[in-house]
């Protein structure tokens, strides 16, 4: 329609992120998302992005093909919106995240399958109602209709997208991935909305087919998931969603570069995998890569501590517990006899935590505390790890304003998935010190929510 605009842009500031709406069959890039671009821009953990939603051609009208104009297929929208991304003002963000109502997820799907370039910058794929594995009688309009025809389930269009998705993404698609169905939606039902997709990439919302993307207010529940979906715990303030976004597209490189050759990687290589799988989410991999590894020196042997620590205080098995503990007193004994100071901190400190978080014993704790200022001054290095150890060794010490220097110098140095990992392990050393007043200094020290921190 001549009249249907192309590009909405609801917030445009040169962000470095932005997340892009596509609306569905006969939709608009307006009317079918009503309320929802306004409610993304006032919500204060998505400040940092941009917010954009594209319009296509797509109508009722009978296409009459050969003459003068017709709606365009499905796969020739997926082609248009890889072009759209590529130009101004798309073209400028590092990270996309994209929310697509019913048939706008099919026309995502096609395009993210076919452009390497746009699967490496999407962060999240939202899809609301989308037929993914088609619909058993899509209109009555199916001859008529191109659009409706590839929706169909016996279609071409369908087979082949369930397979490319399937060759190419799946089954651990490179971008935080969620398919949302409404409870009471029977236009596209749950057997092509969800069932293509394994059951944790699946969301079950309130509301018809339309109402899913026809939020009142910030409480609808279709909204919420959304949110939650793009900030993943992040919190607001200066390490919002939206940079740690663009983070995770970074990993998704490294884990692309790295991974194919993972057996012949030197330390820094190891390094970076394993931290890269973690940060995406494949922290199993990043601990079966680093334990595999023949010899692993020094950070390697730290870096796969530190994983088995992440997953006992996730799952709480005694044998990683135990297992960590063995590492990291392997590792500063290492380091000190290889006069390696900054290692040496690290495993110090870390020992200081298992002892007092595992072991009991805040005695212990204190002496590796200890020596973890001890090596981290030897150090002489002006470092992001410098201050957050020597931040979380004043906290085992009992000395709560050195603790909050140090950790400020920390911030002040720090890239958002580090802030993110200081911040969490000194809410615990807090709490493991019983000095529960200070976690809202810590919280407002990070930029981070107030319910983020409690």
């Amino acid at each position: 329609m001549s009249d249907r605009p192309n590009l909405v842009q609801h917030r445009a500031r040169g962000a470095q992120a932005a997340i892009v709406l596509l609306h569905g069959f006969s939709g608009d890039p307006v009317a079918t998302w009503g309320t929802f671009p306004a409610l993304l821009a006032a919500e204060p953990a998505l400040g940092d992005w941009d917010i954009y939603s594209i319009g296509y051609s797509t109508s009722l009208s009978f296409d009459i093909a050969g003459v003068w104009s017709a709606d365009p297929e499905i796969i020739t929208l997926g082609g248009l919106l890889d072009t759209v991304a590529s130009v101004a003002p798309l073209d400028s963000c590092r990270t996309l995240a994209f929310l697509a109502h019913s048939m706008g997820g099919l026309m995502l799907q096609r395009a993210l399958v076919s452009s390497r370039e746009l699967r490496e910058r999407a962060s999240h794929v939202m899809l609301f109602g989308t037929p993914s594995a088609g619909l058993d009688r899509a209109s009555p309009f199916h001859f008529w209709k191109r659009q409706v025809r590839d929706m169909a389930r016996d279609s071409p269009f369908i087979s082949v997208l369930r397979e490319q998705w399937d060759a190419t993404i799946a089954p651990e698609p490179p971008f935080t991935f969620v398919t949302i169905a409404g409870d009471r939606d029977e236009f596209v039902p749950r057997a092509s909305s969800l069932a293509p997709f394994p059951e944790s990439q699946q969301r079950v919302v309130y509301g018809n087919h339309l109402e899913i993307v026809k939020p009142a207010d910030a409480g609808h529940l279709g909204f919420k998931v959304v949110v939650k979906t793009l900030t993943g715990g992040a919190g607001t303030g200066p390490f919002g969603a939206a940079r740690l976004a663009v983070e995770s597209r970074e990993f998704q490189r490294a884990i692309d570069t790295l991974w194919p050759h993972r057996k012949e990687l030197d330390d820094g290589g190891l390094v970076t995998l394993a931290l890269a799988l973690e940060s995406v989410g494949r922290r199993a991999e990043a601990i079966e890569l680093l334990a595999t590894a023949k010899p692993p020196g020094l950070e390697p042997l730290g870096v796969l501590a530190g994983r088995l620590k992440r997953r006992w205080l996730a799952e709480r098995r005694r044998s990683d517990a135990e297992q960590a503990m063995t590492l990291y007193r392997q590792g500063l004994q290492e380091a000190e006899a290889a006069a390696n100071a900054v290692q040496a901190s690290y495993h110090a400190i870390n020992c200081a935590f298992m002892e007092l978080a595992y072991g009991g014993d805040a005695a212990e704790a204190r002496t590796f505390a200890e020596k973890a200022l001890r090596h981290s001054a030897a150090s002489g290095r002006a470092s992001v790890w410098r201050f957050a150890t020597e931040g979380e060794a004043h906290l085992y010490l009992s000395d709560s304003p050195a603790a909050l220097g140090a950790y400020a110098s920390a911030v002040a140095l720090a890239k958002p998935w580090q802030a993110a990992s200081m911040y969490q392990q000194a809410v615990r050393a807090a709490d493991l010190m019983g000095e529960d007043a200070l976690v809202p200094r810590l919280a407002a020290l990070f930029g981070r929510s107030a319910e983020t921190a409690s």
